[in-house]
Order: C-alpha cells, then sequence, then structure tokens
C-alpha cells in the first residue's frame, strides 16, 4: 500500500494515517457541530472534490482520531483504482491520502 502526506507535521503535532484510537461519530453529532460551527458542512468539503478529477465517491466515514474531527472519504478513480482521503472536518484541509493498490 503507497501512501502519500500532504501536511505531514504542518497540522498540530503529528497527524497520520489511522494513529490513535478513533471513534465513529453519529449523524446527530454531525448535525450539531455543523450547527455550532466547529465543523465544516459535508457539502462544502465535497466541493473541493470534483468527481472530474477525484472519481465517484465510494464511501464516506466520519471519526474523531486523537480529538480531530476528520472526513474519510472513498473515490473510485477513472483508472479504477481507490483514492482515500482524510479532511480535517474543522477547516477543510486535507490531512493525507493514499491510493490503495
Amino acid at each position: 500500500m503507497k501512501m502519500t502526506y500532504i501536511l505531514p507535521a504542518l497540522v498540530a503535532g503529528t497527524i497520520s494515517f489511522h494513529a490513535g484510537a478513533s471513534e465513529d461519530i453519529s449523524q446527530a453529532q454531525i448535525r450539531e457541530l455543523v450547527g455550532a460551527g466547529e465543523i465544516l458542512p459535508l457539502e462544502q468539503i465535497l466541493e473541493r472534490f470534483p468527481p472530474k478529477t477525484y472519481g465517484k465517491l465510494l464511501d464516506l466515514e466520519v471519526e474523531r482520531s486523537d480529538g480531530v474531527i476528520i472526513y474519510e472519504f472513498e473515490f473510485l478513480r477513472a483508472d479504477g483504482l481507490v483514492l482515500e482521503v482524510e479532511v480535517d472536518a474543522s477547516d477543510g484541509s486535507i490531512l493525507g491520502q493514499e491510493v490503495e493498490d
């Protein structure tokens, strides 16, 4: 599995793919966090990943990892590979991405 980090150590300490314990966040919690302005709405984040460039959205998970709320996307690219992208839900910055072989 090949892993490429976009912002290796620039995000409050070091956030790495699949590091530390994580917990899933419910839809109700997501709505509360968006309403409180703590995280960006999913629609606003997805605008940054146009299907023409990233491919078809296959899966989405929202989780809290080491105190950071993360949108985790899986896209099916035109070349048939799956791209996994982790995004900081509070500001939309890409934390990391990897292409699954």
